[in-house]
């Protein structure tokens, strides 16, 4: 698989008020962003938890903990779910 290194520059003072270091802060950032992306169904499951960087388990656990839906259908795509069911 392919890879691309994304690099940002943020000032210490960022890292000072957050009380992290760097790895923590790269940690925490590709979290949030996984979730965020998960959630605006930008990503997959699997992709999401592979920007994270954390296992399957840990991404449920963060999921919930941030009340971020593993499903998300809206009325309509869980109607047509229900139907492809029922033939």
């Amino acid at each position: 698989m392919a890879t691309t290194q994304i690099h940002f520059v943020i000032s210490e003072s960022i890292l000072q008020s957050l009380n992290q270091n760097k790895e923590e802060f790269t940690q925490q950032t590709r979290l949030f962003t996984a979730l965020e992306l998960f959630k605006n169904h930008k990503l997959t499951f699997g992709q999401a938890v592979e920007l994270a960087g954390v296992d399957k388990k840990r991404f449920l656990v963060e999921l919930d903990k941030h009340k971020i839906d593993l499903i998300d259908y809206d009325s309509s795509e869980l109607e047509k779910e229900l139907e492809s069911f029922q033939t």
